[in-house]
C-alpha cells in the first residue's frame, strides 16, 4: 500500500479507472456540491478533499491499463463533472487553451494511434450513460432544460439522476462567478502542485475491504446495505475465476432486483416504520433475512451489528454456498416487495384482501417483529397459497388476541425465532390467550386498538352482508365514546345498572362500575367526522340529534355498527344509552371479534 498526496492531475498517468460494479451510484447532492464549490473558491487557504482508494489491476495483453475506485468516487465524480463545467464555461478561445487538460485527465485513448476518445472514469450501472454523456459534452440544451436540481431551499425534490443534477448545479452556478476566478479554479484543478487528495494506491495483492472497512469507519458511514452488498460480490471475486461470472452474478441477482430502474432504486431507499425506528426497506430485508438464516439474534444483536454479521457468515461459506445465498437474497426481495404491504390513507381495505387486513393490525400496532417470520412463509409457501393463507391467519390472532389480553410484545423476537424454527409453534402460543380473556380484554381496551378492532368488524359483517354493495372501506374514521367519558355533568340522571339492569344502589360501587363500563368497546364506536366538543359531552338525545347547527352522531354514522347497534334502537324509540346497553353491546362485538380471530 502505498499513501501519497496528489492533485486530480494523478488522472493523466492512469488508463481506464474503473467504479466497480457492485459499489453503490453517485449518490452526492446539493449541499455537497455547493460546500466543495464554495471550499475551492477561497484561493487564499490550501485544501484537503479528502481520500482515494485505487487497486491497479494486472494488465492484461492488448487492453488499456486499469485501476478500480474503491473508495471515494463520490468526490472523484464530483470534481470530474466540474472540470467538464468549467471547460463549458469557457469561450472558445480560452477553450483551446484547455483542450489538452480536459483530454489528458477526463479522456483518453486506447493507445497513440488512436483517434477516438474514450471517458477516463468508468461508471457502472444508471450513472455510467449520463457520466458519459457529461464528460463528453453530449447533453442537448432540450435535455439540459429539462433536469430538475434537488433544493433545499426551495424543498424541491428531484427523480433525475445525481450526475445530472449535478452537471447543472455547477453549469448555473459557474455562471454567477465572474471570468477570472473561474480560469483561477480551472487551473487550480489542473496544477500538479495542488494536492487537495492523497491517493492510497494498494496492489493486486492487498485486500482493498479491510483497508476500505478501516478508511469509512473514520468518515462517513456506509449504509449496512451497502457495505453488505461490496462483502458479497467482494467475496465472488475472492472464489470466481472470471470477473464476468461475477458480474453476471451480480447483475442478475442484485441490480435486476434493486437497482434496474429508479422505482427500485427509489423503493429500497424508501424508509417506512417498525416501532419507533424509520428504516429503509433494503435493510428490513436483509435484517430479516439474516434472522431467516439464524445468524442474527434479535435477543442478542442489534441492528448496529448486522453487517459485521453479513461479513462473518459470508466469509465462512463456498462458492457454491455463496452462489445459492446471493439467490436466495433475490428471491426474498421479490417476495418482499411484492408481499410486504404498506398502506396510505387513500388505501381501500375489504375483509377478503390477501393478506391485507395483517399488515394493517401489524402497521397500527407498530409490530415490526415478526417480519422475518412472515418473509419466510412467503418463500417456503410461495407454491402453496391455502397453507400459506392459514399460517398468516394463525399470526394474525396471535397479534389480535395478545393485543387485547394485553400481553407483552418483548418476546415477540423469541416467539419469532421459534416460528422460524418450527410452524407449529405459534399454535399453543395462541391457545395461551383463552376465549374467556378476549372477553374480559374487551372489557378496557385503549382507543387506538378498539378503532382497529371496530373497523375489521365493521368490514367483517359488510363481507356476510349480501344486501351491503359496498364492502372496502378507507381507514379514516373518527373514535367516538357513545356516553362520554366526561358523563358526570348531562348523564348522572342515567341510573347505573348492571348487567341484567338491576340498579346499583351503593354510590361508589356504581361510579366505579360506569368509570369502567366507558371504557368497554361496547361504549365506542367509528364515525365519518369528529363530533364538536360541546357536543361530545351531551346527554343520549343531544348527542345523537345535534344541536343547531352542531351535527350529532346521527349525521356522521356511515357504518353499521353505528347504524344498526346504536342509532336503529334509538329510531325504534329505545331512548336510553345505559351500562346494559354498553355490556350488550360488547358481548355481540365480542361474538363478531372471536369470530375472525
Amino acid at each position: 500500500m502505498k499513501a501519497e498526496a496528489m492533485s486530480l492531475t494523478f488522472l493523466g498517468n492512469e488508463g481506464l479507472v474503473k467504479i466497480p460494479f457492485f459499489q453503490r451510484g453517485y449518490i452526492w447532492d446539493f449541499t455537497n456540491w455547493e460546500d466543495i464549490l464554495s471550499d475551492l473558491l477561497e484561493f487564499d487557504k490550501s485544501h484537503f478533499l479528502g481520500s482515494l482508494i485505487l487497486k491497479q489491476q494486472i494488465k492484461q495483453t492488448g487492453k488499456s491499463k486499469e485501476v478500480l475506485v474503491i473508495d471515494g468516487q463520490q468526490r472523484l465524480t464530483t470534481l470530474s463533472i466540474l472540470l467538464r463545467c468549467l471547460y463549458n464555461s469557457f469561450d472558445s478561445d480560452i477553450q483551446i487553451n484547455c483542450d489538452t487538460a480536459i483530454k489528458n485527465y477526463l479522456l483518453s485513448k486506447k493507445n497513440q494511434t488512436d483517434k477516438h476518445y474514450f471517458v477516463k472514469i468508468e461508471h457502472s450501472k444508471i450513472d455510467k450513460k449520463y457520466f458519459q454523456k457529461v464528460i463528453k459534452n453530449e447533453i442537448t440544451s432540450e435535455e439540459y432544460k429539462s433536469i430538475i436540481v434537488d433544493s433545499p431551499e426551495t424543498k424541491t425534490i428531484s427523480k433525475h439522476n445525481k450526475v445530472l443534477q449535478c452537471f447543472k448545479f455547477f453549469s448555473e452556478k459557474l455562471k454567477t462567478i465572474d471570468i477570472a476566478s473561474r480560469l483561477e479554479l480551472f487551473n487550480r484543478l489542473v496544477d500538479k502542485e495542488n494536492k487537495i487528495l492523497v491517493i492510497i494506491d494498494l496492489s493486486e495483492r492487498e485486500d482493498e475491504q479491510t483497508i476500505f472497512d478501516t478508511i469509512n469507519s473514520a468518515g462517513v458511514r456506509l449504509s449496512s446495505a451497502d457495505i453488505i452488498k461490496n462483502a458479497l460480490f467482494q467475496k465472488a471475486l475472492d472464489l470466481f475465476d472470471e470477473t464476468e461470472e461475477v458480474e453476471t452474478l451480480y447483475n442478475n441477482h442484485w441490480e435486476q432486483v434493486f437497482s434496474l430502474d429508479e422505482d427500485a432504486i427509489n423503493f429500497w431507499d424508501t424508509p417506512r416504520s417498525t416501532g419507533r425506528l424509520m428504516r429503509d426497506n433494503i435493510e428490513i430485508l436483509l435484517h430479516s433475512i439474516s434472522v431467516i438464516k439464524g445468524f442474527f439474534d434479535p435477543d442478542k444483536n442489534t441492528l448496529s451489528d448486522l453487517s459485521n454479521l453479513y461479513k462473518n457468515f459470508i466469509a465462512k461459506i463456498s462458492k457454491v454456498e455463496l452462489v445459492k445465498f446471493i439467490e436466495e437474497i433475490s428471491q426474498y426481495a421479490k417476495l418482499f416487495r411484492e408481499k410486504i404491504l404498506v398502506f396510505e390513507k387513500s388505501t381501500l381495505f375489504n375483509f377478503q384482501a390477501d393478506f391485507a387486513r395483517l399488515f394493517h393490525i401489524l402497521s397500527v400496532c407498530e409490530i415490526s417483529t415478526f417480519h422475518p417470520y412472515i418473509l419466510s412463509l412467503f418463500y417456503q409457501y410461495s407454491e402453496n397459497e391455502t397453507e400459506l393463507t392459514e399460517e398468516l391467519r394463525k399470526l394474525e390472532s396471535l397479534v389480535v388476541r395478545r393485543m387485547i389480553t394485553k400481553d407483552e410484545t418483548k418476546s415477540y423476537n423469541k416467539m419469532c425465532k421459534e416460528f422460524i424454527k418450527d410452524h407449529t409453534a405459534i399454535d399453543l402460543k395462541i391457545a395461551e390467550q383463552t376465549n374467556e380473556e378476549i372477553v374480559i380484554g374487551l372489557k378496557y381496551i385503549a382507543n387506538k386498538n378498539a378503532a382497529l378492532l371496530l373497523f375489521w368488524v365493521e368490514l367483517y359483517r359488510r363481507n356476510n352482508d349480501s344486501k351491503e354493495s359496498v364492502k372496502e372501506l378507507k381507514y379514516n374514521y373518527s373514535l367516538e365514546h357513545v356516553m362520554p367519558q366526561k358523563w358526570e355533568e348531562f348523564w348522572s340522571d342515567v341510573a347505573i345498572v348492571d348487567e341484567i339492569g338491576k340498579v346499583i344502589v351503593d354510590k361508589e360501587i356504581a361510579k366505579k362500575e360506569r368509570y369502567s363500563n366507558i371504557y368497554q368497546i361496547g361504549n365506542m364506536t367509528l364515525l365519518n367526522s369528529s363530533l364538536n366538543t360541546s357536543i361530545r359531552n351531551y346527554e343520549f338525545r343531544r348527542k345523537i340529534e345535534g344541536e343547531g347547527r352542531k351535527r350529532g352522531i346521527k349525521d356522521y354514522a356511515d357504518l353499521g355498527i353505528t347504524k344498526f347497534d346504536i342509532l336503529k334502537p334509538y329510531n325504534d324509540g329505545n331512548k336510553i344509552w345505559n351500562d346494559k346497553n354498553i355490556m350488550d353491546r360488547s358481548k355481540m362485538l365480542a361474538n363478531d371479534i372471536l369470530s375472525i380471530w
